[in-house]
């Protein structure tokens, strides 16, 4: 990795903060503020804020500074937090929902250009693990916010559970953090320096002085093999964002009714102790994401989702069936989510070094295009989700989930076959 390579991920510390709180809050305060059933349009209103900025932040990480886009997307996210806070005071859906709208559209401004520098900044051979250092980090920022958030919203609870400036003020600390993060990467960042010219710098003698530069998904073959390579490539590719697609739709169908399993079925009303169970899934899984890394990058990539795909499906149906351990069973489900984002954390380190390595001048149009399309994925997956959770069981989004996550195993196996004669960068 380049030497500033730490001091850039450092900034998903301060940006990932409130990500604990706010995953919490968003199905908490709704259902407070109106029908549970519109749960799902919030979430996908999030996600159409996505739509609508990701091909836009595709072409500009590619044209423009990825820092000022970065620092763009830290603003957006305070803007976020803040509003969400209003909305809280005023007993406002539509201020909350258009706070979560911002959230959504800006999000991309942050994480594509930040994943473009994270894949210039590392060695190929090492993209997932570098990829895993990213997760990390935003495991440790979620710690620190988790444990400042569940303090002082139990406390407060506890103590003055009226005063709504004190029970949610942990969306201004987050908000702030977020600000302090973009500045604190525009000073320390050089977005030129990228991991082929660092090597070349420290030993140009062993390194040639064309692998510096970069070099483009379709090299210059003749054209009758140019046309056959194109339309392999993108063969592969619309195979892999379609399961992409279907890996976001899949996550996002259960994860808004986490919450109401654990209220409706398991009978866990207390907000506090619903944030415990729910804290390990959202923290360790991160935090062990180095190390998850290290794996994805000595497994066959194909294998890989195949296992984390297949064991993401059996903790579903144990999930499905955590019922039946009685007073146990919030713990139990606590464990088993943990679990199953463990093996998502997993799968998308994978896919990341995949999307990383298809191409070097167009990585951020590569990583806009996949964003954009697992984004619609993702505003079907709530939508879609309530309608089954209300109209069927709460247990129909599982149920489902298990089903698709099966489904993608043969989608995955496809588009990586497909696509690994024209990665830009080949490993082994």
């Amino acid at each position: 990795m380049t030497p500033d390579f730490i001091p850039m991920i450092r900034i998903i510390f301060w940006n990932s903060m409130g990500f604990f709180f706010f995953s919490f809050l968003i199905p908490h305060v709704i259902n407070q503020l109106a029908s549970p059933t519109i749960l799902g349009l919030a979430f996908s209103i999030q996600m159409i804020g996505g739509l609508l900025s990701a091909p836009l932040v595709g072409y500009l990480t590619d044209h423009v500074s990825k820092k000022l886009l970065i620092l763009i997307g830290s603003f957006g996210r305070a803007t976020c937090y803040i509003l969400m806070y209003i909305g809280i005071l005023l007993s406002s859906l539509l201020v909350f929902t258009v706070g979560m709208f911002i959230l959504g559209f800006f999000v991309g401004f942050f994480w594509t250009p930040l994943d473009t520098l994270i894949s210039e900044k590392s060695n190929k051979t090492n993209r997932s693990f570098a990829f895993g250092k990213r997760g990390g980090m935003i495991g440790k920022g979620n710690l620190v916010g988790s444990v400042i958030s569940i303090t002082i919203f139990s406390l407060a609870n506890i103590f003055v559970p009226e005063n709504f400036f004190l029970v949610y003020s942990p969306l201004l600390l987050f908000a702030l953090s977020n600000i302090v993060g973009g500045f604190i990467f525009n000073f320390k960042v050089d977005e030129r320096l990228t991991f082929d010219k660092h090597i070349f710098n420290v030993f140009p003698s062993s390194v040639e002085p064309s692998v510096v530069s970069k070099e483009p998904v379709i090299s210059d073959a003749p054209l009758k093999s140019r046309n056959n390579l194109a339309i392999g490539f993108f063969i592969g590719f619309g195979v892999l964002v379609i399961a992409f697609m279907t890996t976001e739709f899949n996550q996002s169908l259960v994860f808004p009714y986490y919450q109401g399993y654990l209220n409706d079925v398991l009978e866990i009303e207390d907000p506090t102790l619903v944030m415990i169970i729910y804290f390990p899934s959202q923290i360790i899984s991160l935090l062990l994401a180095p190390k998850l890394g290290k794996i994805a990058d000595k497994i066959n990539p194909v294998l890989g989702m195949a296992i984390v795909s297949g064991l993401g499906a059996f903790v579903t149906w144990l999930i499905i069936n955590s019922t039946y351990f009685g007073i146990y069973s919030g713990y139990i489900f606590g464990i088993l989510l943990l679990f199953d984002s463990t093996f998502a954390w997993g799968g998308n380190l994978i896919l990341q070094n995949i999307l990383s390595r298809i191409s070097k001048i167009h990585r951020g149009k590569i990583f806009g295009a996949a964003q954009w399309l697992s984004l619609f994925g993702a505003v079907l997956g709530p939508l879609i989700g309530g309608l089954t959770y209300f109209s069927i069981g709460p247990f129909a989004p599982f149920a489902i989930s298990i089903f698709i996550e099966l489904s993608i195993i043969p989608l995955y196996a496809i588009a990586i076959k497909a696509l690994k004669p024209y990665m830009a960068e080949k490993v082994d």
